[in-house]
């Protein structure tokens, strides 16, 4: 077997700049996301209170399942705890002359967990097929408050909680679906969750991605696996039953890895990692929640925030000469 042929030197990949042929449109749709219109674009009167009655047992919901949403949507494109953002939020309806409160910040904690947001991201999908998609996880940093006391009494150093979060993106960078979980948790267990109810023809992924099982399940599916092979020595079965895989690590073996990325265009993955970047310094990369559930929902919602801001105007880059 041969060694892996080293990556060639290219220039170009890292002097290669890039000019936006849209800057004015861009220019103004970037200023649009800081207006508060582009969460509140409703009659707000209409739908902030519940109207709908219950035969459970208890007191009957105040608020609409909307108010909640709304009121999250504007705590995560800020970045404001609860009572920041029942405060900010009650002034905006005094200046507006809106005879409705915002619900109290025990109310939205609690009402966060039972939204059911699950498929918010899918909702405009319907039977589209995407020519292909990308997978990838990034980690999440949770509240820890006891680190700095740990540290300053010379106490074990403990370290930081982090879960991931998973997303699945089309080929123009919008977010199809996403996940949360630990972060000790395996990427491929979530690709049947990110997949479920999505068509495409190509899946991309690193190597996270990389497994038997995998490729058989996306191949039964009819989905062509474009994950990069592992960089370690694997060792090929018989030729006459090597799956994919095997076929996929033996070329990259034989020809090297810029060969394998240029004949799968791999290049489109870095959508994925482009996608994780917008993210982190819209939102930063630490969660505004600490209930399981409303880490979750909080996902969803600034990963749906993230695809409205995508909608409202994109770059149209091209490389400069």
């Amino acid at each position: 077997m041969r060694s892996p042929k080293k990556e060639p030197f290219s220039a170009s990949r890292i002097d290669s700049k890039f000019k936006i042929r849209n800057w004015p449109s861009y220019n103004n749709a970037l200023r649009n996301r800081g207006r508060l219109d582009f969460m509140i674009a409703e009659d707000l009167v209409g739908v902030w209170y519940n109207k709908s009655s219950s035969n459970n047992r208890g007191r009957q919901r105040i608020y609409s399942d909307k108010a909640i949403f709304i009121c999250y949507q504007i705590r995560c494109l800020f970045g404001l705890r609860l009572r920041q953002t029942e405060g900010f939020i009650n002034y905006l309806f005094e200046k507006s002359s809106f005879k409705i409160k915002c619900p109290d910040y025990t109310t939205l904690s609690k009402r966060c967990q039972t939204l059911g947001l699950e498929s918010l991201l899918k909702e405009n999908i319907g039977e589209k097929e995407f020519a292909h998609v990308s997978v990838d996880s990034t980690g999440i940093q949770t509240y820890t408050g006891n680190e700095w006391l740990e540290n300053k009494h010379g106490k074990r150093y403990i370290r930081r909680i982090w879960k991931k979060l998973h997303i699945l993106i089309d080929d123009q960078g919008i977010i199809l679906a996403n996940s949360t979980t630990i972060h000790t948790s395996d990427d491929r267990s979530q690709l049947d969750t990110l997949l479920k109810g999505i068509k495409t023809k190509e899946l991309l992924g690193d190597p996270g991605y990389d497994g038997d099982a995998v490729y058989q399940s996306l191949l039964q599916k009819g989905i062509q696996p474009r994950i990069r092979p592992p960089n370690s020595n694997h060792q090929l079965e018989c030729k006459e039953s090597s799956t994919a895989r095997d076929k996929a690590v033996e070329y990259q073996q034989t020809n090297g890895y810029q060969a394998w990325r240029v004949k799968n265009n791999y290049g489109r993955r870095e959508k994925v990692e482009n996608t994780f970047f917008r993210f982190k310094t819209s939102f930063g990369c630490q969660f505004l929640s600490r209930e399981e559930q409303n880490m979750a929902n909080e996902m969803i919602i600034k990963c749906h925030l993230l695809n409205r801001m995508f909608e409202i105007g994109r770059p149209e880059s091209v490389r400069a000469a």
